[in-house]
């Protein structure tokens, strides 16, 4: 600011105090509005910062604002003044020269950082692909000392320029086998001091949580490691390090999450101050797109074009704003473009136009295209394609790879297509399993389950009324578990997900939102309480366990009406549902495990008619009071006969709610003894549990069997015997006995 704009103060503010801390500052700058100001977000304890917040998602603060009242026609107006500690930046002033600003040794390091890092001998199966010495570093610091499949095949691709494709297994580090190759390229070329960012990858993903978890992977190797801690530290030490040096130092990449159910105005703080990633779900950034041409302008720049879970974002219909966003890369052909009018002395220049316009450096745009499932055939409505006549199967599917081509613009005419994923979408760590029961049994055979294998499990519903209902039971049932549907608020979906992850012994029942991309450590089981409608969504349900080589167990709850559905799911998928083995069942403790759903359910009915009713009489009277209209006497002395009626009845109803609650607690507190154990001695019977108490093998809530996984329990298919058809032979004409 020059020294004439100081010498005019046009308004009147306080008189601060003189002290050794006014004569440090200058002003820097006087915004007028608070988006203005240079807020800082505050590290909260969880990686959301929910705990203990009541749902406050972040919080950011200001230093250095001095707050000026100036007196006006209107009143008094607020104004800031944002002060800058001078011993922050080094000046360098000449005798004739203004006054320069230099940056200070600190930040240029930053910028440019030189770490100096032996890959070759700490990390020799990273060292061959010659990335960042940063990134090298985080990868030794995190314990990722050998590289995945997909990210030892795409790696080398990348780096060279070259578009992917890539099809892996969920959880098999896809995140990192594009993400490493776009920091590898903004931390080689850092960008001049004092400059804004300039976005150069944009990532697209299908869910909220997704964008939020890829945003988070990516900013552990944004950040600033202090490379003098020692290198043999404990990793929670190192996570504990580095959040603590992330509210000192900024990052040296900065990656910014923008995602629906947030605040709009602060993620539009967030991209005018400048980021290098930008990591975001189609409809928010489409909102945002519609109002922001800056932004519109950097995106048809961007170096880097990454679709997570590609397949379910280039469905039809499913995301109508992600075709928009792709034709702002889209390279516009000559033919497109409209040419100014041509001056008339400038006919002679034409032919020197057009060498130019053949010397114009070619767009260089990388596109990686990523997902657990890339074939059409997978992505097929099984229930519809059944309901159709004439159904034909195809030789060979149509592949989604056709699809991205007419919407994506590959800048390498022939993009390297990565496939390694497992034939029949299994991966080898993954046990299966599956039960066959009537639907109106499932409550109970689910209950069972989940008291007889503890663990993290995750049961997956096709409709969110059947969360709805299921998750009251949970609750009466003394079972931990968090809903998860769209139709939640953001804040809440991200506080069952952290609830979730904290739990060593929890349930989240979820819809086909939690299916794809998300890492939820160590989760036990996944359970399909009902069928997927496709094969793509069975693959990806899967993949939420049994990730990083790690072992999982996944269940398929089948009724006799799915059957169908089923066989045509696993036919898709190149295996038979004989494939599948089933889990064995004690069926006395289900019986038992049966009236206890029985009472919860009855509970439940009963508690949601009370809500009802109450609903009901109370709306008539909110509704004429907000309209600000008179109800009739007739209607009033109606309601009031009905209130006089419903006292009765609400201390019948109250009685009854206790009866069936105390019932059902006392059939919880009873044990659950399977066949053959003795209810006097525990060594007598046919089944003595005396030996599995002493050596701790004892079930903690079902006498009589022992601690187990539910990949243990598995039986074995009866192999079908083949089946001879007779054929029947014709007896020969008799010729007589000469014959």
């Amino acid at each position: 600011m020059s020294e004439d704009s100081k010498s005019k103060p046009a308004f009147v503010k306080r008189k601060a105090k003189a002290g050794p801390s006014a004569s440090r500052k200058r002003l820097k700058m006087q915004p007028t509005s608070l988006d203005g100001l240079p807020w800082k977000a505050v590290r909260r304890p969880s990686e959301t910062g929910l705990d203990g917040d009541d749902g406050i998602l972040e919080l950011e603060e200001v230093e250095n604002v001095e707050v000026v009242y100036e007196d006006t026609e209107g009143g008094r107006v607020t104004k800031f003044n944002v002060l800058e500690p001078s011993n922050k930046k080094t000046k360098a002033t000449k005798a004739s020269g203004p006054e320069v600003d230099v940056p200070s040794s600190a930040s240029s390091e930053l910028l440019n950082p030189s770490v100096s890092f032996d890959s070759k001998s700490l990390l020799p199966n990273w060292h061959a692909f010659c990335i960042h010495s940063h990134l090298l570093q985080v990868l030794n610091s995190r314990g990722f000392v050998t590289p995945t499949p997909i990210q030892a095949k795409s790696l080398p691709i990348a780096l060279n320029g070259r578009d992917i494709v890539g099809i892996a297994e969920t959880g098999s580090g896809k995140t990192l086998a594009y993400g490493l190759p776009i920091l590898h390229h903004i931390l080689s070329h850092p960008r001049l001091p004092r400059t804004k960012r300039k976005l150069q990858a944009l990532i697209l993903a299908p869910t909220r949580e997704l964008a939020l978890q890829v945003s988070d992977h990516l900013n552990v190797f944004a950040r600033v490691i202090d490379t003098k801690a020692e290198q043999d530290v404990d990793l929670i030490n190192t996570e504990v390090k580095e959040k603590q040096h992330k509210n000192i130092t900024p990052p040296l990449v900065s990656i910014a999450a923008i995602v629906g159910g947030m605040s709009t105005q602060k993620q539009r703080r967030i991209l005018d101050r400048g980021v290098d990633v930008l990591v975001a779900t189609p409809g928010r950034l489409w909102d945002i797109l519609e109002e922001d041409e800056g932004l519109a302008r950097q995106i048809s720049q961007v170096k880097f074009l990454v679709l997570d879970e590609a397949d379910r974002m280039v469905e039809a219909g499913h995301f109508a704003e992600m075709d928009n966003i792709l034709r702002l890369t889209i390279r516009k052909s000559q033919e497109d473009e409209i040419e100014p009018p041509e001056a008339p002395g400038d006919s002679f220049d034409a032919h020197k136009g057009a060498e130019n316009t053949e010397a114009t450096p070619v767009d260089a745009l990388q596109t990686f295209v990523f997902s657990a499932t890339l074939s059409k055939d997978l992505q097929k409505n099984l229930k519809r394609s059944y309901r159709q006549k004439g159904y034909k199967k195809l030789s060979k599917p149509a592949s989604t790879l056709d699809d991205l081509l007419l919407r994506l613009d590959f800048r390498d005419p022939d993009p390297a297509v990565i496939d390694i994923s497992p034939e029949g979408g299994i991966v080898s760590t993954l046990k299966e399993s599956k039960i066959e029961c009537l639907s109106r049994d499932k409550d109970a055979y689910l209950y069972y389950f989940l008291l007889r294998y503890p663990g993290r499990s995750l049961v997956f519903l096709s409709s969110i009324d059947g969360i709805r209902r299921l998750s009251p039971l949970m609750e009466l049932l003394n079972l931990k578990a968090f809903p998860l549907h769209s139709q939640m608020e953001q804040r809440q979906r991200l506080k069952n997900l952290d609830r979730f992850k904290a739990a060593t012994n929890a349930v989240l029942l979820a819809t086909d939102i939690a299916a794809r991309g998300l890492d939820i450590p160590a989760v036990d089981h996944v359970i399909h309480y009902q069928i997927p409608r496709s094969a793509d969504v069975f693959v990806h349900r899967n993949g939420r366990t049994a990730r990083a080589m790690q072992k999982g167990f996944s269940l398929l709850m089948c009724a006799p009406d799915e059957r169908r559905v089923v066989r045509a799911l696993l036919a898709s998928l190149g295996r038979k549902d004989t494939d599948i083995p089933e889990i064995s069942v004690e069926l006395t403790l289900l019986d038992k495990l049966k009236n206890r759903i029985l009472l919860a359910r009855q509970i439940d009915s009963q508690q949601h008619k009370i809500k009802k009713q109450h609903h009901e009489r109370n709306w008539l009277k909110e509704t004429a009071e907000a309209m600000e209209i008179e109800l009739d006497s007739d209607v009033l002395s109606e309601s009031g006969d009905e209130s006089n009626l419903s006292k009765h009845r609400k201390k019948n109803n109250d009685a009854k709610m206790v009866a069936l609650k105390a019932k059902l607690r006392e059939l919880m507190s009873q044990p659950l003894l399977s066949r053959g154990v003795s209810t006097r001695y525990i060594t007598s019977g046919s089944r003595p549990i005396a030996d599995d108490i002493i050596s701790g093998d004892v079930h903690e809530t079902m006498l009589g069997l022992k601690k187990s996984e539910a990949g243990d329990d598995l039986v074995a298919a009866a192999k079908q015997k083949p089946v001879h058809k007779k054929v029947h032979e014709e007896p020969e004409e008799w010729n007589g006995f000469g014959s």
